[in-house]
This record gives C-alpha cells, structure tokens and sequence, in this order.
C-alpha cells in the first residue's frame, strides 16, 4: 500500500458545524448555571449547618447552667434543712446543759443527763456543727450578740466575761450567735 492508499483509508475527523458549536456552548451555559445554583445551594446549607451548630451549643451551655443552678440549688436546700433541724434541737441542748449544772443528789439520774448531752453533742459534731468559742475571746459581732457590758476588774475592754447562751456555726455558716456579756 502507497502512502496515498493509507491517508484515504485513515478516518479524518470531520469539521464542526456551527450548529454542534452553538449546541456545545449552550450546554457549557447550562453547566455553569447547574454550578452556581449547585455553589448557592452548597452555601445555603452551610449557613443553615453553622446556625444550627450555634443552636445546639447555646442549648448544651444553657443545659449545664440549668445542672449546675440545680445541683446548687438542691445543696442549698440540704444545707438550709440540716440548720433548721439543728436550730430546732439546740433548746434541748441549753436545757440538757442546765441539768447538768443544776445540783442533783441522784448520781444514775445526772450521768443519764450528761449521757445524752454527750450523745447529741457528739451527733451534731458528725454533722459538722461546732460550738463557738466566746468565753474570754475578744468580742466579735459576727460570732457573737453582747447583751451586756460589764465592768470587771483586770479584764481589758471587750473581752466575753460571760455566755448566756452557747453559739452554733456549721462550717462557715453561723447557726447561732452566742449571747454574751463583754467587759468594758
């Protein structure tokens, strides 16, 4: 075969018509309008994922607010219930303290008292409930409720020379002030 045999036989492409072009171009149009509606779908959605994400996140903070204001809020009731059941036990406490120092004749009679003053003296310490130290300690409003000044000799102003009444706190918290009377 001579080279002209093989050109003859060999496919040559044939030329476009501009109809194949225009149609070609069109679907290029077509293209690229799918893209940009397909790119403002795509951004859509995005917006919308970034607005629920941000959503989700206020209701997750918002969550743990409301667990940590109700965990709070339940201690505080706790704590509040133990200091009126104790405020509610500490007259017994003065009267079982009277008894004690009132002069009795019968011996099983006095150590029953003093059994049961050490027993709820011992419950309310297992409670974290402390007595206040007032006898002769500078006087100080926030553990103390002076009722009276007294002149006594050698002592300096504002020592507690007297306590009328025990105080009680609870940790920090002050159950009961401790009713003094302080030198002047």
């Amino acid at each position: 075969m001579d080279n002209k045999e093989k050109l003859e036989n060999q496919d040559v492409p044939q030329q476009e018509t501009v109809e194949e072009k225009i149609d070609v171009v069109k679907g290029i149009e077509t293209l690229e309008t799918a893209l940009i509606e397909s790119e403002k779908k795509l951004e859509a959605a995005t917006k919308e994922l970034e607005d629920t994400k941000n959503t989700f996140q206020r209701t997750l903070a918002e969550y743990d607010n409301y667990r940590k204001r109700t965990t709070k809020e339940k201690a505080d009731n706790y704590n509040a219930g133990r200091t009126d059941a104790v405020k509610a036990i500490l007259p017994m406490l003065d009267t079982l303290e009277m008894a004690l120092a009132a002069p009795c004749s019968d011996e099983n009679y006095k150590k029953g008292i003093e059994l049961t003053y050490t027993t709820a003296m011992n419950s309310l310490k297992n409670m974290g409930v402390e007595q206040i130290d007032a006898l002769n300690q500078p006087f100080d409003p926030n553990f103390h409720n002076a009722v009276m000044q007294q002149e006594t000799e050698g002592v300096e102003p504002g020592i507690v020379v007297n306590v009328f009444q025990k105080g009680y706190k609870m940790g920090d918290k002050i159950i009961r002030e401790a009713t003094v009377v302080v030198s002047c």
